[in-house]
């Protein structure tokens, strides 16, 4: 058994949301160009799931979880698309109605957000179907010891996501729902900045469950190249360049 200092989710549910929400805002700069307003505005697929609050049964320390499979993540991360979807809707519509270059500027760099978190919500989901399917073999793939308790490494795994998916939920649904009032530069670059550091913590998940061999024998797909992927179109070089 491997020896742990504390499970990630527990960091999570005391330390998330600060880490997510404390960074200072970097406003984009305006570009000279600009293309019309209908050349990059690019359809987003709407997502119509209905936002389920958090599970009432305990799950520190993984007494719940190792008895009882269901979670809310998939529900959570339907609400971030759907809110996603509906602001994007809302500066495409802002970009058509004004051919504005803050306008447009700020309706391209939307869709870029929302490809990019999208990416990784499609991982978080997998690794959650990947859990169901396998959590009759829970035992298989080991256990962590830490100080004074054990834990199936297979709930460690369902509650770092359960948890991170809910500190970001608390999180982005508010900057979400800010930007779409303010449509400002900077609301949308609180957006970016808080779904970049969420890119840090999903590959911290999948490193994790990478280098447990059993749950890679079993299937487990990390999804490096994806979030790398979301991670580099959010870095704030490659997120100006998308914005022109």
């Amino acid at each position: 058994m491997a020896n742990r200092s504390a499970p990630r989710y527990i960091k999570f549910t005391h330390h998330a949301a600060t880490r997510l929400s404390a960074v200072p805002l970097t406003s984009i700069p305006e570009v000279d160009e600009m293309q019309s307003p209908n050349s990059n505005i690019e359809e987003t697929p709407s997502m119509h799931n209905i936002y389920a609050p958090p599970s009432s049964e305990p799950t520190a320390y993984g007494i719940a979880v190792d008895t009882h499979p269901r979670n809310n993540t998939e529900a959570r991360n339907a609400a971030i698309r759907e809110s996603l979807n509906v602001l994007t809707e809302t500066f495409k519509s802002s970009a058509e109605a004004n051919t504005t270059r803050h306008s447009l500027r700020l309706a391209n760099t939307i869709i870029t957000i929302g490809h990019a978190a999208f990416k990784l919500l499609a991982a978080i989901d997998d690794w959650t179907n990947w859990i169901q399917i396998h959590y009759d073999e829970r035992e298989s793939f080991g256990q962590v010891e830490f100080p004074g308790f054990t834990m199936l490494k297979l709930a460690v795994l369902r509650s770092d996501l359960e948890e991170l998916s809910e500190a970001l939920t608390v999180v982005i649904i508010p900057l979400i729902e800010t930007a779409r009032e303010q449509q400002t530069t900077e609301s949308v670059d609180a957006i970016r900045r808080t779904i970049r550091r969420y890119c840090e913590q999903v590959q911290g998940i999948g490193s994790d469950a990478r280098a447990n061999a059993a749950m890679t024998a079993a299937g487990f797909e990390p999804h490096d190249h994806e979030i790398a992927t979301a991670a580099g179109d959010l870095e704030l070089g490659r997120f100006r360049e998308a914005s022109q």
